[in-house]
C-alpha cells in the first residue's frame, strides 16, 4: 500500500492525517516523502482538507452512550426510595410500647426510698471503723460505690482524727442482705448482730452513727443527736458526711455538740 492509498483508507475512518512540517525535537531522522511518485495524479493528501463534519462522528456516537448510562441510576435512585418507606414502617413500631410506661401508674421501688416505717425496704451501704474504743458508721453517699466518694473520704478521715485513728481497712454493711429486699426491721436486727460480732472480736464500746435523718429514723426508731441504746452498747447518729460537707455551718455544728454532750467527743476533748 502506497502512501496515497493509506491517506485515503484513514480519511474514509474519519481520521485526520497529518505530516510534520519540520523535524521534531528529539524524534529520529526521516526521509522526504516522494509525493509525486505515489498519487498518480491524484490531489496529494496534505492539499485535501477533512470535512468539518466527518470529524464528530466519533463524538456524535460518544455522546450516545452516556445518554444511556445517565439513565440507569435514574432506575437505582427508585430503589432507595422503596427502602425510605420501610423506616417509616419501622417507627411505627416502637410507638406501641413507648405508650405501656406511660400508663404504668406504679409507685417507685421501694428499696430506693428512705421511709420510716418497718415494713420499708432499704438500700444503703455503711462504711465502719474502729476509732479506739468506739465503732464509728459512716453512710455511703453511693450505696453501689466500693468505698467513701473523694470528698466525703477526706472528711470521714479528718473526723477519725478526732478520736486519735487513722482510715484502715474498713469493714462493710450491705443492705438489701443477699440480695433480697430487706425491710428496715430485718435491717436493723441484723446490723445489730454486725456490730455484736465486730465488738466480740476486735472490742470497741459504743457506736456513732454518720447517717441521714430517714436512714436514722428507720434502722433506729430515733432521731438524730440523741444518744440510744444498740442492744448493750450506747449510740449516737449524727449528720452524714454529705451532709456536712453541703452546709457545714448547720450540720457540723450540731453534731459537734450532740458528741460532746453524748460521751463521744473523741480523745481530743
Amino acid at each position: 500500500m502506497n502512501e496515497a492509498q493509506r491517506q485515503s483508507y484513514l480519511r474514509a475512518l474519519g481520521l485526520t492525517p497529518w505530516v510534520a512540517r519540520v523535524p521534531l525535537p528529539g524524534a529520529a531522522p526521516s526521509e522526504a516523502l516522494d509525493w509525486e511518485a505515489e498519487t498518480d495524479h491524484r490531489p496529494t493528501p496534505m492539499a485535501d482538507a477533512v470535512p468539518a463534519t466527518s470529524v464528530p462522528r466519533p463524538a456524535d456516537n460518544r455522546r450516545e452512550e452516556p445518554s444511556a448510562s445517565i439513565e440507569q441510576p435514574s432506575a437505582r435512585t427508585e430503589e432507595p426510595s422503596a427502602g425510605i418507606e420501610e423506616p417509616s414502617a419501622r417507627t411505627k413500631e416502637p410507638s406501641a410500647p413507648v405508650e405501656t410506661p406511660a400508663r404504668t401508674d406504679a409507685p417507685p421501688a421501694p428499696a430506693r426510698s428512705q421511709s420510716t416505717g418497718q415494713n420499708q425496704a432499704l438500700v444503703f451501704t455503711l462504711e465502719v471503723h474502729l476509732a479506739g474504743d468506739t465503732w464509728v458508721a459512716f453512710e455511703q453517699e453511693d450505696a453501689q460505690a466500693p468505698e467513701l466518694g473523694r470528698h466525703t473520704g477526706v472528711l470521714a478521715a479528718s473526723l477519725l482524727a478526732v478520736y486519735g485513728a487513722t482510715p484502715e481497712r474498713p469493714r462493710r454493711f450491705y443492705c438489701p442482705l443477699a440480695g433480697q429486699p430487706t425491710t428496715a426491721a430485718e435491717a436493723g436486727q441484723a446490723l445489730r448482730a454486725f456490730l455484736d460480732g465486730l465488738a466480740g472480736r476486735y472490742g470497741g464500746q459504743r457506736v456513732l452513727f454518720c447517717v441521714g435523718e430517714a436512714l436514722s429514723r428507720a434502722l433506729f426508731d430515733a432521731g438524730r443527736y440523741e444518744g440510744f441504746r444498740l442492744g448493750d452498747r450506747p449510740a449516737l447518729a449524727v449528720s452524714s458526711l454529705q451532709e456536712m460537707l453541703a452546709d457545714p455551718v448547720r450540720h457540723k455544728s450540731a453534731s459537734w455538740r450532740a458528741m460532746r454532750s453524748e460521751g463521744f467527743g473523741g480523745a481530743r476533748v
